[in-house]
């Protein structure tokens, strides 16, 4: 329940997630706030490493710095909540990528004159310079003020600056090398721009089993058989799935009572009249309370909860709620804006209290938590869980770039899962509601998933082909009906099946009919005009098609305007599925040690 409000502006959730391939793609420029460094330091100074080479204390403050200023400027106050939780996983993840690229830049013979550097502090200066307000006039940047100070003989302040424009320069080249060597052929763009323009109008019929029968018997035979006919479909990227224990944070009743208690002053306060955007900016921990609390969307009711949803659509705008308790937290919600056409939407202003757990409390329970992991690295995270009164759930699979829902609390668990291997159990992460542990349950390669991992949808798919089996005879008198010279109206009736239309489609954007029958939506773009096709077996039935009617791109429209738009879109997925794979690569290759975990555990 409210879920959206304590991660915040969804489309700072949205900008912050992207960064897994942005950072590929811009590097340090957008990097994610909320972390202490000194918090995570090892003995040696760094809070870890790559391939061996530190990433230090000095380095990651840089980074931060820079990357509070960026965030700043564009969201007009810090991450707070799960927000900071996310941001700051992917602030690592960028110094971890910034590291591989650096090595690897390096071994390449890339490397950075000074002159280079002096250029580029010149004329394209660190977002955390340019917000300074001695470069400032009237709210933005003033390069002739920032020239003055870089041609200033006296200055002694640039050592930092020179060091870290050293460091991304060379990446950089690296990536214009890189993004040089993905090129579009005039043949790519011409069939991107059918796929997208052509058009056809088609009459379908589709004879399936009876769906509301009781499910059919299948044996093995039939899921081996099913898995080989459909084994593509079931591939994917290399993968990982982890075993997960969440350790739910506690706090005792005085601690509840005192949040609670400021709550529902506060809402008392701003019911009486108090500015409701004042009191989010003086006592708020949420999301948004810089901002006076407001977030930054619309709502769907539903959205907000049960609890809260149903009240919203019945309050007046304006409206302040009774505090709602969750996880040792109080939110106080105010109603903005509220609209009913064309669905019902509110936007609405929060207030976020957090019950504050004493020092001791939460190290007896982080030291309680430190034994279960001791725990099951001897006898394994479920035993552990189970010996502790608690149980392991099982992670969806993900990759680096598809962190599974599952895990978004808990971004560096999902991280540390990608670099390690099949049993091995995690440090304890520290969450906003929660501890957790992680096991690596599960580790594939790129390809089809194994068998044994998918019994229960391959069961699935052999009933569905069974079903679609015992409708052969129909389907048969159906082809039977055509062959005899009936249209494809007049056949389907016999067999009492009722065709439907299929008033435009392109390739790009079939109809969702037809979305599991992809082979049967291509047919559509080159059958003969007026001529009945069919059968054609899928899982979902028999199918029978008939184009009706089809337009053809003309490519004399495709002017340069067109050109730009299709290439930009082709190249810019491109380069973000060939930068994602290529950054990936590394990574499994490389020896990465993150310390931030283990030194919050001492």
């Amino acid at each position: 329940m409210l879920r959206y409000l304590r991660m915040g502006n969804k489309r700072i959730k949205f900008v912050w997630w992207a960064l897994i391939i942005l950072t590929v793609l811009t590097f340090v420029t957008f990097f994610a706030a909320g972390y202490d460094p000194s918090s995570g330091q090892r003995a040696d100074g760094s809070l870890g490493s790559v391939n061996g080479t530190p990433i230090t204390r000095e380095q990651f403050a840089l980074v931060l710095e820079e990357a509070k200023n960026q965030y700043r400027g564009q969201f007009g106050g810090d991450p707070a909540d799960q927000d900071a939780i996310t941001l700051q996983s992917q602030a690592w993840r960028g110094v971890v990528t910034q590291r591989l690229m650096q090595q690897r830049a390096k071994s390449l013979g890339l490397g950075v004159s000074d002159a280079e550097i002096t250029w580029t502090l010149k004329n394209l200066p660190p977002q955390m310079l340019a917000s300074l307000p001695d470069f400032q006039t009237n709210g933005k940047f003033d390069m002739a003020k920032y020239q003055t100070a870089v041609n200033d003989p006296s200055a002694s302040w640039w050592a930092p600056f020179e060091e870290m424009t050293r460091e991304q320069l060379p990446p950089r080249k690296l990536q214009e090398r890189l993004a040089a060597s993905l090129k579009l052929s005039e043949p790519e763009l011409l069939e991107r721009f059918h796929e997208a323009v052509d058009r056809v109008e088609a009459t379908v019929v589709m004879v399936t089993g009876a769906l509301s029968a009781p499910a059919p018997e299948v044996q093995d035979a039939d899921l081996a058989k099913a898995y080989e006919a459909y084994k593509n479909r079931f591939s994917a990227p290399a993968r990982t799935q982890l075993e997960v224990l969440r350790i739910p944070r506690k706090f005792s009743d005085e601690e509840v009572r005192v949040a609670r208690e400021q709550a529902h002053s506060i809402s008392t306060r701003s019911r009486a009249g108090e500015s409701f955007a004042a009191l989010a900016r003086d006592y708020s921990q949420g999301p948004g309370a810089a901002q006076g609390g407001e977030i930054q969307r619309m709502f769907q009711p539903m959205e907000l909860g049960p609890e809260l949803g149903p009240k919203v659509m019945l309050a007046d705008t304006g409206m302040v709620f009774d505090p709602i308790e969750q996880n040792g937290r109080f939110i106080i919600v105010k109603l903005l804006q509220k609209s009913m056409t064309p669905s019902p939407q509110v936007k609405v202003a929060q207030i976020m209290i957090k019950a504050r757990q004493s020092e001791d409390a939460l190290r007896l329970q982080l030291e309680s938590a430190v034994k279960i992991r001791s725990r099951a690295v001897s006898v394994g995270l479920a035993k552990a869980a189970t010996e502790a009164g608690l149980a392991t759930t099982k992670s969806s699979f993900y990759d680096y770039n598809n962190t599974p829902q599952d895990l978004v609390d808990f971004p560096d668990a999902a991280d540390w899962g990608l670099s390690h291997k099949k049993n091995e159990v995690s440090p304890v992460f520290q969450g906003l509601d929660a501890f957790s542990i992680v096991a690596v349950a599960g580790q594939y390669e790129a390809g089809p998933t194994p068998r044994a991992d998918l019994e229960e949808q391959l069961r699935v798919l052999a009933q569905n082909l069974k079903r679609v089996d015992a409708a052969k005879p129909l389907a048969d008198q159906v082809a039977q009906a055509l062959k005899s010279g009936q249209t494809l109206e007049q056949a389907a009736a016999a067999a009492g099946q009722v065709p439907f239309k299929i008033p435009a489609m392109t390739r790009l954007q079939p109809d969702p009919r037809l979305a599991n029958a992809p082979e049967v939506a291509g047919v559509l773009f080159g059958a003969p005009l007026g001529k009945p096709m069919g059968p054609y077996r899928t899982p979902g039935g028999w199918f029978f098609v008939r184009a009706d009617a089809r337009v053809l791109a003309d490519t004399t429209q495709l002017n340069p305007q067109s050109r730009g738009q299709i290439t930009q879109e082709l190249l810019g997925r491109r380069q973000n599925e060939f930068f994602g794979g290529w950054v990936t690569t590394l990574r499994q290759g490389a020896t990465i040690k993150d310390g931030r975990p283990e030194t919050n555990q001492r």
